[in-house]
């Protein structure tokens, strides 16, 4: 814990270091926001008017205070990122993506307009990739940004107003705007790629009628009409095929779980899948169990189902290290009877670590590691613990030997593998009969959990654990059910 913040409360703690955090990330980030920045108003300078008098002593204010305005939009859109996002932990991953994407499209944007036409602004670029790459809010943000970013390019006078309609441009900005924004509505579907690609050009449809309304309000009842719903609508099916490439580039170089990568981890002719299969069959089974019930436990919640099932995939790998240490590994031997507690508890509470370490030499996503390290937060091996109480004169004994080395479940997907990984381990030794018995022993182990504070540091509720129960008390026992014995006849 940090020196200065000892003798403050709990909750004074956690207010000071999430302060610090998000001044941490603010300035790790400010610096490539505000040559963004900068570079962006300068381009915006050089497309829309006279590079060199913009810097003359005549247009100095006014240059300086668009380069200013650009900054201050930045900081903002980093706030805004923070505070409705709701994911400080990739703060400055996602930040980052958004300042450079936002960088990208306006000057698409810009170019496209003085090269080609003021309808075609590809605005919708960066809601597309970034809500494959971040979240709906995160896209949301950006996507105004952009807009504002470009309005602001012409506000003062310049070259290229005198060939476009300054009305043009705030009706060309709406209409992309609005088309970026339906976009933000397939962030609630989990698409394949193909159909991803389809459904965003279905929904730039939605610009065709304000293209046409916009052109009338301005007073232009020409043919431009029809030339102006063309260069929209083309923009905005540009915007969506370069959003694909653009996607799987960030991905890679950012290491990103989205939908896409995601599927492409559970595939089980992964390497790491693979050596679990062949290493570790047991644990390689129980995962594939625990991706089910945590797929179906996220999507009672409203949570990514895609993420959950790859991290309980990968949740286990840990144990790679030394298979047959643990239970479902093991067939006539069992390692454990010529080991003391103590080293018995440390093999099995050092797969968490061994895990996160195994994870990122094969470089899954932050998302995937995270959950490897938090899935047993800081909860007790309690058999290896009441086997050395019994060895000990007196009867009592520290516990600290005995305790995974957390942290605690930062997320509600960490939870859900959590409770899922529990349940299904308890049943795979003992499975009730009766279905009362059942659901008593979920919320037994749930409430064990509770009780224990290993839901203290994610945004889980009440509400959610009784989803959560409810799916895996339906779920489960048809994974566990009993085969019918049949007689054979010669």
């Amino acid at each position: 814990m940090i020196d200065d913040i000892k003798d403050l409360s709990l909750i004074q703690k956690q207010k000071k270091l999430k302060r610090r955090s998000l001044s941490s990330a603010f300035w790790k980030t400010f610096p490539l926001a505000f040559v963004a920045s900068v570079g962006m108003s300068l381009f915006g300078i050089m497309i829309t008017g006279e590079f060199l008098e913009a810097f003359t002593i005549a247009r100095a204010f006014e240059t300086a205070g668009r380069i200013a305005t650009s900054v201050f939009i930045m900081i903002a859109m980093f706030f805004s990122v923070h505070s409705f996002a709701h994911e400080e932990k990739f703060l400055v991953r996602n930040f980052t993506l958004v300042t450079i994407i936002v960088a990208m499209t306006y000057m698409a944007c810009m170019a496209t307009v003085y090269f080609f036409n003021v309808y075609i602004m590809p605005i919708s670029l960066v809601s597309l990739i970034l809500l494959v790459l971040t979240n709906r809010k995160t896209s949301l943000i950006a996507t105004c940004g952009t807009a504002l970013f470009i309005l602001i390019s012409f506000i003062s006078p310049n070259k290229l107003e005198t060939t476009l309609n300054i009305y043009g441009i705030i009706a060309s900005i709406v209409c992309n705007l609005v088309a970026a924004v339906c976009v933000n509505s397939l962030a609630s579907k989990h698409y394949t790629r193909l159909k991803f690609l389809v459904m965003s050009a279905v929904a730039a449809f939605v610009s065709v009628p304000l293209v046409v309304i916009t052109t009338l309000a301005i007073g232009d009842v020409s043919l431009n009409i029809v030339y102006n719903l063309a260069w929209s609508y083309g923009g905005n099916v540009g915007a969506v095929l370069l959003s694909l490439p653009l996607c799987a580039i960030f991905e890679g170089i950012f290491n990103i779980a989205d939908d896409f990568k995601l599927n492409e981890l559970t595939a089980l002719s992964h390497p790491l899948l693979k050596r679990l299969a062949s290493e570790a069959p047991g644990t390689f089974n129980h995962s594939l169990v625990v991706g089910n019930l945590a797929e179906a436990c996220a999507e009672a919640i409203g949570e990514n189902p895609h993420l959950a099932r790859c991290a309980a995939y990968y949740h286990d790998v840990g144990k790679l290290k030394a298979p047959v240490y643990f239970s479902e590994n093991q067939s006539n031997y069992n390692p454990h009877d010529e080991l003391i507690p103590e080293v018995s508890a440390s093999m099995i509470t050092s797969h968490t670590l061994f895990g996160e370490i195994l994870a990122k030499k094969y470089r899954l996503p932050k998302e995937i590691i995270s959950i490897c390290r938090e899935h047993h937060g800081t909860t007790p091996v309690g058999y290896f613990y009441r086997k050395a109480l019994s060895l000990t004169e007196d009867g009592d004994l520290p516990s600290v030997d005995y305790v995974y080395s957390g942290p605690k479940p930062q997320s509600k997907v960490a939870a859900i593998i959590m409770i899922a990984d529990t349940i299904e381990a308890t049943c795979r030794s003992f499975m009730p009969d009766v279905k009362e018995e059942f659901v008593a022993m979920v919320d037994r182990l749930v409430g064990e959990k509770l009780n224990l504070g290993q839901f203290d540091e994610c945004p889980i509720t009440l509400d959610d654990l009784n989803k959560i129960k409810e799916t895996i008390i339906d779920v489960l026992p048809s994974v566990h059910h009993s085969r019918v014995s049949y007689d054979k006849r010669k």
